[in-house]
């Protein structure tokens, strides 16, 4: 059986290790000196050679022959053990399949209490070591204390913010980078030349892209290509084995949301999930792709972006980014970044994906349009000049009653209350209405007054409601269940019986839009804060208010009543 290219050529020495200087330089300082430490932690992405540094360090400080620049001789009996896996004193445990306190008591503070069977050094090679648990953390972090002079600890992990801080503590760190790319283009250039075949340059340049940084991933998809047994690889030949290039699908989903479209964005998600494609992981690809226009957009650097993608994406983007802001670009990163909490709480695999395009494309609260009222009135001149002066408003606030100028004296009274709020100047231009004017007139002079008062905010709140079911209903369906507590000093305070409502509008992307719209009736910039209440009950809920019965509650009633007087009948409750 052949070995696979990333364990045939897996480097033997220091110098074979691509890149990682600091880290190489650092370690061969240390045995130089003889200043070795007792645990070394190694973090960075896979594939990036720490497995393979550990191997090396653990072969050089155990070498019988060592060369002059630290280096391992590959020769001695104890180096020809560990390349063939048979030494006693290195003892490599996969801590992602040995998670338990017991595996570490049993495989590591067990082994460590006997010396090494015949070399200087018993190095324990701890891989994934985030995946162990609590308890097999506390119990290695004994042994880290007071660990044997005789013993090294080398723990390797992808994922060092789930290390805790005493492990992280006790331990020398070195955090291992990604390979950049003209390296590891010249790293599997040079494994073709030892194979003896020759393969196109774009093809390698497209390996090294696709990797993204990783040797092992790389070393991985070249060797897939050269199965195809020919001496010269073109890449018409390549393009049967290489992947999709994943930029293109992420460029065109990110076209289609900075151009709202909402419909063909939901196609492509489609399509990538009835591809195959992990939808979590492709949420990470996207973010971070999105983040790297983002910088891209702020430093003008082409170059950088250059070396990932191709030139086809860049000038397509370089036509859609003018279009698009920072802030945009930012609210479409942080949807994301919501999106994947979501995602672990949806049974639909695309449905986080989904529910993310939509409201970056359909959000009307990113583009704000000024509200208008439309006014048909016999006497246009005076009521035109009026709403001049008056804060427009939607005209879903209009009530249906005044539609009708034969109404009841009292309904005109009712509609007319709140006090109009209009310049004297405009007042002395206004000729005295009569009763049909005044039915007329009514509803431009009750429009909200912007002052930004408390009791303005409590007197267009029911219109917020409004607006806020019809363009922002994620925040709609959490207001709705919530109590407008008080307004002091420019902060509104909302109660919620519920931590599911309160979290939703402690959203960072929810309480911008929430703000918007409140500014929009009141003219005021307001902070938003949110408290739990378990004494709510659901009277409290109505329109968000907590004032009891709402309009669209008390209208049947009404209707039902004037029907009632027309006919000389009475209501009956309970019936």
């Amino acid at each position: 059986m052949s070995i696979a290219l990333y364990r045939k050529y897996r480097p033997q020495a220091f110098g074979d290790v691509t890149n990682q200087n600091h880290i190489k330089l650092t370690l061969q300082n240390e045995i130089e000196s003889d200043k070795i430490g007792h645990a070394y932690l190694f973090c960075g992405p896979r594939g990036t050679g720490k497995t393979t540094l550990a191997r090396i360090f653990s072969k050089t400080v155990n070498c019988l022959d060592k060369k002059n620049n630290n280096e391992p001789c590959n020769g001695c009996d104890s180096c020809n053990e560990i390349n063939d896996g048979k030494s006693m004193d290195i003892i490599e445990i996969d801590a992602a399949s040995h998670t338990g306190v017991d595996n570490v008591r049993e495989n590591i503070i067990s082994n460590a209490r006997f010396t090494p069977t015949s070399r200087k050094y018993k190095v324990f090679i701890i891989d994934e070591v985030h995946m162990l648990s609590i308890s097999a953390f506390n119990a290695l972090l004994k042994i880290l204390e007071e660990p044997p002079q005789y013993v090294i600890f080398i723990l390797a992990t992808t994922e060092i913010h789930k290390v805790p801080n005493t492990i992280i503590s006790r331990c020398q760190r070195f955090d291992f980078k990604k390979i950049i790319f003209n390296e590891l283009v010249d790293r599997l250039r040079w494994i073709c030349t030892q194979e003896g075949v020759s393969v196109d340059e774009k093809v390698l340049s497209i390996i090294a892209k696709t990797a993204n940084g990783c040797v092992r991933d790389a070393e991985s998809l070249l060797e897939q290509i050269l199965s195809l047994g020919d001496k010269k690889i073109t890449f018409e030949q390549a393009e049967l084995i290489i992947p999709t290039n994943n930029f293109e699908i992420l460029y065109q989903l990110f076209e289609y949301i900075v151009k709202n479209q909402t419909k063909e964005a939901i196609e492509q998600i489609n399509t990538i999930v009835i591809g195959g494609v992990d939808p979590m992981r492709f949420i990470d690809d996207f973010i971070e792709f999105t983040r790297k226009v983002l910088v891209y957009k702020i430093n003008k650097q082409r170059e950088n972006l250059a070396r990932e993608v191709d030139e086809s994406i860049l000038g397509s983007l370089d036509k859609v980014i003018p279009g698009v802001t920072e802030l945009r670009l930012s609210k479409i990163i942080k949807k994301f970044i919501d999106s994947k909490e979501q995602f672990k709480q949806s049974y639909i695999p695309q449905l986080a994906l989904e529910i993310a395009v939509v409201d970056l494309t359909c959000d009307v609260g990113s583009a704000p349009v000024a509200p208008t009222v439309k006014v048909e009135a016999p006497n246009p001149a005076p009521v035109s000049t009026v709403a001049e002066k008056v804060v427009p408003e939607p005209a879903a606030v209009i009530p249906d009653k005044v539609e009708t100028v034969d109404e009841p004296q009292k309904t005109v009274q009712e509609v007319a209350s709140p006090e109009p709020t209009v310049d004297e100047s405009v007042k002395e231009e206004v000729p005295a209405p009569v009763e049909s004017d005044r039915v007329e007139s009514a509803p431009v002079e009750s429009a909200p007054v912007a002052s930004g008062e408390p009791s303005d905010l409590l007197q267009v709140w029911p219109q917020i409601i409004d607006k806020l079911e019809k363009e922002h209903y994620k925040i709609y369906m959490s207001i709705r269940m919530s109590k407008l507590i008080s307004i002091e000093n420019n902060v509104v305070l909302l109660g919620f019986k519920f931590a599911l409502q309160k979290n939703n509008i402690d959203e960072i992307s929810n309480q911008s839009d929430l703000k918007a719209v409140i500014k929009e009736f009141t003219n005021q910039d307001v902070q938003i804060e949110t408290t739990l209440d378990s004494t709510l009950n659901q009277s409290d809920f109505q329109n968000g208010t907590g004032s009891g019965q709402s309009e669209a509650d008390s209208k049947p009633k009404d209707q039902v009543q004037d029907l009632a007087d027309a006919f000389g009948g009475e209501v009956v409750e309970g019936v």
